[in-house]
């Protein structure tokens, strides 16, 4: 009888497989992002900061949520050309019901949060989550169109006239996840800024999702 650990060697010989779930340079030029390069390293690899909700108990939630651990996770990121708009890729693998229960986590975080701070430093931002109803990317429609759940939101974090703007889109298929997710500074919702940023995440939503599920790009 064999007395090797039947589970390590499982997930250690999907590492490849994950990595092939990712958007690659490669992948840019056929989607019409030729305007984005990969970064060397990925921009996201830093542990979130603490964050304060309105409660004790959304604290918790938050903190929670946002520093889950996946049993094996890979990343990328890609930056345009005039470095206006950061896309960070993520692709993970949990145990057996993680991945719903962190999904979970999260979709409690939107739902029960319309607003928390994050401390980094000395200093207190303040996030801000936008109304679904109010977000031109039309989270509640793209979230319809993946894998068994997904889960969009767009954030404010910062001062007015300095507020970051971050939008992530979650998608869970079976064990693993998807987090893709687009940094850029808010700008006026019909200037020149809000038009690339919002381009180049119509054409990411269609190509990392695709490639994660294993589906043709729609």
């Amino acid at each position: 009888m064999s007395t090797r650990d039947e589970s390590q060697p499982a997930l250690t010989s999907l590492s490849g497989d994950l990595e092939g779930l990712l958007v690659t340079a490669a992948d840019l030029t056929g989607a019409g992002l030729n305007d984005f390069n990969e970064l060397a390293s990925p921009s996201s690899d830093e542990d979130p900061p603490p964050m304060t909700g309105p409660t004790p108990e959304l604290t918790a939630l938050l903190n929670r949520a946002f520093n889950d651990r996946a049993a094996r996770e890979v990343r990328t990121s890609f930056m345009n050309a005039d470095s206006s708009v950061v896309v960070d890729e993520g692709v993970s693998e949990r145990a057996t019901g993680a991945a719903v229960a962190w999904m979970a986590d999260m979709r409690q975080v939107y739902t029960r949060c319309a607003a928390w701070t994050m401390n980094i430093g000395d200093q207190e931002i303040t996030v801000q989550v936008v109304d679904p109803a109010d977000d031109p990317s039309e989270p509640l429609k793209v979230e319809q169109r993946f894998g068994d759940e997904a889960l969009m939101r767009t954030m404010l974090a910062g001062p007015a006239g300095e507020q970051a703007q971050i939008t992530t889109l979650l998608v869970r298929h079976g064990d693993r996840a998807l987090e893709l997710t687009f940094r850029s500074l808010a700008g006026e919702p019909d200037g020149p800024r809000a038009a690339r940023v919002a381009t180049a995440m119509s054409q990411f939503l269609e190509l990392a999702p695709a490639k994660f599920l294993s589906l043709p790009p729609r």
